[in-house]
């Protein structure tokens, strides 16, 4: 077995005037993903909206004055428009990681715009209405639903980017992808191209148990497809070597570059993300002098020990 090595990363990092909390609000969803990398624990099910207006006073009292809602589903907790209302009055921005398909109701895509709302990834992972509806867990209404929330917000002044995770049931069709997000939603969007973990709940379904090597030359095309129609291509989970540029950069795990998680049931613990990314991630040895290995995510431990460490080929 290659030995493996992990970025050193503090667990506990200062929060300054730049930072970014990761604020869930359970993992509560009415999409039901067979990949979802949620951690399926009952105690993160769902949080009651005194407990998660104590967080909001938490966040502020830290210092951090800018927040991404995330899930689960954030919009269908009963209390987000007044977990919403909490940040407003302590002035802390916020953005969200939703499906979408709440936005596909104009009067709250207008809401959320009024209170405040600046950025948004929405989970897209085909174009094509029945695999979308497969990998999402959806009904086709559903797939329809986060068109049209899409189009609402990007009809707005909220900055979006989708998010595309690959896997056997949109294999072959990122291209086809990218020309239909550009056609329907022009070229404003950033597209964000993600590798899945395994690491949650829905870590065993077989249509993610797929090899960088199979998805190698169709992102390829698809870099140079994006930058032909001009539409920006972000992506998460890709060693630089397989995106083949060593100057390549990884978004975060949610793609907003948050900098802290605060613990989703405790509600009292602010993690440094960099740290929670580096203990899933780790590097072969023979990366260790890669030109490239500051920038790089590194790989999946779960990867590397699964299909081997051959696709990796460092930089000089």
């Amino acid at each position: 077995m290659t030995r493996l090595m992990r970025k050193r990363r503090p667990e506990f990092i200062p929060v300054d005037g730049e930072s970014i909390a990761l604020f869930r609000l359970g993992e509560q969803c009415n999409n039901a993903c067979p990949m979802c990398s949620n951690s399926g624990r009952p105690e993160a099910f769902y949080q009651a909206l005194d407990d998660l207006l104590g967080r909001a006073d938490f966040l502020h009292e830290s210092g951090v004055r800018r927040v991404v809602l995330t899930g689960g589903e954030p919009t269908i907790h009963p209390g987000f428009w007044a977990i919403v209302d909490r940040l407003n009055e302590y002035g802390m921005v916020w953005d969200i990681n939703t499906h979408g398909r709440s936005f596909a109701d104009n009067e709250f895509t207008e809401k959320a715009v009024t209170q405040g709302l600046k950025r948004a990834i929405v989970s897209l992972h085909s174009h094509i209405p029945e695999p979308s509806a497969l990998i999402s867990g959806c009904s086709l209404g559903g797939h329809w639903e986060t068109v049209q929330g899409i189009k609402n917000l990007q009809g707005s002044s909220v900055w979006l980017m989708l998010n595309m995770v690959l896997n056997n049931h949109n294999q072959g069709t990122l291209c086809d992808y990218i020309e239909y997000c550009v056609s329907e939603f022009g070229t404003q969007c950033v597209l964000k191209i993600v590798f899945p973990s395994t690491a949650g709940k829905g870590g065993d379904w077989d249509a993610i148990q797929i090899r960088y090597e199979d998805f190698a030359d169709e992102v390829l095309q698809g870099k140079s497809l994006a930058a032909e129609l001009g539409v920006e291509l972000a992506f998460e989970n890709f060693p630089s070597c397989v995106l083949r540029e060593a100057e390549s950069t990884n978004v975060s795990r949610s793609g907003f570059g948050e900098t802290h998680y605060l613990d989703d049931v405790s509600g009292r613990d602010l993690y440094s993300i960099r740290h929670i990314e580096a203990f899933f991630n780790v590097y072969p040895e023979f990366c260790r002098d890669c030109s490239a290995i500051k920038r790089c995510p590194g790989i999946a431990e779960s990867y590397i020990r699964t299909h081997g460490a051959d696709v990796l080929t460092p930089f000089t």
